[in-house]
This record gives structure tokens, sequence and C-alpha cells, in this order.
């Protein structure tokens, strides 16, 4: 028997007689502690971008309290696609024709997103439009956001950036086949809701918008909403998920986006199914806020964080006008693992070969199993680089809002999603950046004759001539070569008329070594 199965049975036969000790009916819209706020991202201009992608040349400034996006680390996560494919599509480099020859570049060089421009000296600088984050990320038309303008969001890979909050379009289990019963949860306007308590929106028990709706159900919004993010207007749960502009979405292999979530030749009682290709029941039975920070234990939380905190929240979803009164449900026929939340981390870019300790804090990063659970389900830290291979590392030490773990230096050079793992579900991810380190393959060598010092070895990456772009070889007083032979990853070769040098300092835009040449 599946577990869907089992939590209708538990259901039923563990209703109590009487009705359940409903607590004070507080007002949607719900607590916005967890996820994404239930609010629309679409008015975009860089210094909305800056919110909570601030690049540090602007400002070292963190993003609000609980926001997972660090600020210094953007540079290096992009200089990682150096040399990597150019996979097109709207997240493509503004200057596709990086060298002029007519022929669009297949892989990412330095030109690819910065220009150079003579300044008011005449020499060569960087324009800084590369500040602004939509001059490379466009948006390509609708309500939808650059976060669901990229290949993943359009081929409904939800989960991978929603954790397991939001499953990845049928990747869970799939609609039900059988028909509704009294306690399937509806979008709105459950025909057996539960009449008897209505919410401040006007919708009742038994109804995703019981809670997730505005305060007085009003397409307006509710304005200044605490969350994470700020301040905010919560939005009715149609217009949130209408007004991610996925709708809009074209050239998918999934199909029309519309249908993702609607089948228009079936009746509403069974086009509510729809719903669960991204919020499964499983993904649903995992979702609680750990509001008194001491761990979650299903059933016994304070009601209205989450869906399995408090039996008042199981009714909010399944409540009905049916033959069962109250909500004494067998929690341990659903609650798993919840699902973690990841705030921060506390350093999200450091050179390979490096081995520390990093510490990751968030929320609900320890939960029990409920009634009929005994088990205590902890975390482990995921990473998963652009291959998507994985490395599970266990911690030092835990605790509800934080874990310690060593990070190994055998990790190479990538980008990488940071995640809480707890049992099978997955933290949102927090991307950070092993940056590659300079190394020799071979001494260096200036020739003396010829005043040329001569580099091989690895991640040199690539040199832009002008000012201040982070790339240079120098003597270690600072001088520049008189000429730049050449530069290359793998290999650099400049002319310093004034004598072998006895220093010379080499710098990327990720790293920087110092050498003492061998004189030949």
């Amino acid at each position: 028997m599946n577990k869907s199965h089992l939590a209708i049975i538990s259901f039923i036969l563990l209703a109590s007689l009487s009705m359940t000790a409903w607590g004070a009916i507080p007002p949607p819209p719900v607590n916005q502690n967890l996820g994404i706020p239930d609010t629309q991202f679409n008015l975009l201009t860089k210094e909305v971008c800056w919110r909570c992608h601030k690049p540090s040349a602007v400002g070292e400034v963190d993003p609000p309290a609980g926001v997972p996006v660090k600020t210094t680390y953007l540079p290096d996560r992009h200089h990682q696609h150096l040399f990597t494919e150019i996979a097109g599509g709207p997240e493509q480099p503004p200057f596709m024709d990086a060298n002029n020859d007519g022929i669009e570049d297949t892989t990412y060089g330095c030109l690819n997103c910065h220009e150079l421009a003579a300044g008011p000296n005449g020499a060569l600088e960087l324009v800084q439009s590369f500040r602004d984050c939509l001059f490379c990320h466009l948006v390509e038309g609708g309500e939808r956001t650059v976060h669901h303008d990229t290949p993943l969001a359009k081929e409904a890979e939800c989960g991978t950036c929603h954790g397991s909050l939001v499953r990845s379009l049928d990747a869970g289990m799939p609609p039900p086949t059988y028909s509704p019963s009294m306690i399937t949860p509806w979008r709105s306007g459950k025909p057996n809701g539960d009449t008897s308590i209505t919410s401040s929106a006007g919708t009742n028990p038994g109804n995703c918008n019981f809670c997730h709706n505005t305060e007085d159900g009003d397409t307006i919004g509710t304005p200044d909403v605490p969350s994470g993010f700020g301040p905010i207007t919560v939005f009715t749960n149609k217009q949130n998920h209408h007004g991610t502009g996925v709708p809009t979405i074209t050239g998918s292999s999934k199909g029309s986006p519309c249908e993702w979530c609607h089948n228009i030749d079936q009746p509403l009682a069974e086009g509510i199914r729809g719903c669960q290709r991204c919020h499964d029941i499983e993904s649903l039975h995992n979702i609680e806020y750990d509001a008194d920070g001491d761990g979650i234990i299903p059933g016994t939380e304070t009601a209205y964080q989450g869906h399995i905190g408090n039996t008042d929240n199981c009714w909010g979803c399944h409540g009905n006008n049916g033959e069962v009164g109250s909500m004494s449900i067998s929690f341990g026929a659903t609650a798993t693992a919840t699902v973690p939340q990841l705030d921060n981390i506390n350093l999200s870019t450091w050179t390979e070969g490096t081995a520390f300790e990093m510490s990751l804090f968030g929320n609900g990063f320890i939960n029990q199993g409920g009634l009929g659970n005994s088990t205590t389900y902890r975390p482990t830290v995921q990473l998963t680089d652009s291959a998507d291979n994985i490395t599970v590392l266990t911690p030092l030490s835990e605790s509800v809002d934080s874990v310690q773990v060593a990070i190994p230096e055998t990790l190479p050079a990538d980008n990488y999603r940071i995640q809480i793992k707890k049992g099978t579900v997955l933290s949102n991810p927090i991307v950070a950046t092993i940056t590659p380190r300079i190394t020799l393959g071979a001494p260096a060598i200036c020739f003396e004759k010829y005043r040329i010092v001569f580099l091989r070895g690895k991640n040199f990456s690539m040199h832009l001539s002008g000012s201040n772009t982070g790339t240079s070889i120098t003597t270690g007083d600072g001088v520049a070569p008189d000429v730049l032979y050449f530069w290359k990853d793998q290999m650099i070769a400049a002319l310093f008329i004034g004598g072998c040098p006895d220093e010379v300092v080499v710098t990327n835009v990720f790293d920087s070594i110092t050498l003492e040449p061998f004189v030949w």
C-alpha cells in the first residue's frame, strides 16, 4: 500500500469524535519564513537585482537577513565560465564575436562579457555596463523574472533552485488516478469545504487559499508583510503562480507551460490534481518552520508555521463538511524529514587545494518523525558541481540552526550548489565557487640575453589589456613589462628591457603568485 493511501486511511480512522480545539484563526497571508515569499519578482532594475546580488565593487553589503545569496562571490562565479562552452539562450553573453572575426565564439573569453574603451587619458578602461545585471540576463517578455528565464526553469527543473519545497515537474509522486475524496485539498472553492470557519479572506479550510492568500482576498495585495527579503506585498495564490511568467515560456521540451498545471480537458475536480506535479503529497507533508528554534516535532509545533506542525494546519488543507470532524491524524503515516532552510554560509569562495571548516546557518536542520515515527532526521551537507557530480559530507557538529563541516582540499575548481540534505529532502542551494590556483609546471626562467621572462604552468587564465582589469604581470616593484608577447592559460612570455627582475608577480582574476625567475 502506498504512502498516500496510508495517509488517507489514518486520517479517517484516527479522527477524533469531537471537533478539534481550533486555535485563534490567523488571517492570511501566511508567515513568510520558508522559501520564496508569496509575491512577484518581475519589477527588475539593476538596483532591484542589487538588493540581493549587490556586486562587491559597488559595496560590501550583505543582502537582507535570511536571503540565501552572497554578495562577494559573484565575480568569481562568473569568471569560472572562462574557456567553457557558450550554451546560448537567454543568458548568452552580449558580445558573441569578441575577436571580431565574423564568427560567433563557442567558448567564453573576457571580451564576450567585458567591453574596453578609451578613458579620459586615452588608456583602455573597462566599460562599467557589466555592473547592470540586466545587461546580460535578459528577460524575453511577459512577467517572467530572470530566474525563470534560465534553461533549468524552461525545462521545469524547479527543485534545482527551490530544493525540496517545490518538486521539479513530475519528479515526485505522480498525480493520483483515484477520485478526489472529502479530504482532498483544493486550490479554492472546495465543494465540501468546512464552511463553519471562514478566514479574513473569505475562504474556508480544505483549500490552499485558506492560508495562501492576501489578507482580504483582494487582488490588490497585502503590503508590508515581513519576510527575509524585507517588507513585501503578498498577492493571491493565483496571482503568484501566474505572475512567475512561466506561462509565457516557449520552446520547452516539456510542452506548453500552461499544461504543466492545467488540463482543460478535465473537470475541475480532476484538474486540481495537476498541482501535484510540483507539489506532491510527500513534498507538502515535509514543510514546517522551526518557530521555537528547538527542532521540529510534527504535531507539536506552533500552528500556521508550515503544513505538519499542528493539527490546525492539517485541517486548513484537508478540512471538510463530511464525516471527519477533526484532525487527530497519525503523522507517522506521512511525516519524514522536513525541508531545511539554508540562509547563509561563512565562506562562498576559496582557492582549490584549500581545506577548512565551513559553517552553515538556517532553520529546521534537525527534526523528529512525529507520532508513530521515532526517527530523528539529522543533516548532511551536499555539494553539486556544474556537471551534477555530488559530494556528501558528514558534519563535524550540528544543531537545529547550524552545521560545521570539513571541506576537503581535494575538490576541484568549479561552481558548487551547497545544500543541507536531511533524509531524502534538500534545502534551497547557495552557490559557492572554488577558484583555480595558479601552478607552475616548470621553474620560471628569464633569458638574460633577451631579458624575456618565460613561465609555463596552468590556470594563468586570460590577460585583458587595460587599467584595473585584475590581470597583470609585473616586477616585484610593480613595474609592468615593456612588451607582453603572449599570455595563454598555460604560458606567459614578457620582455623587461631593464633586465631580468628578481621577482615577478602574476595576477589573474582568481589568484596571484610571486616568483623568482631562474636567470639563464
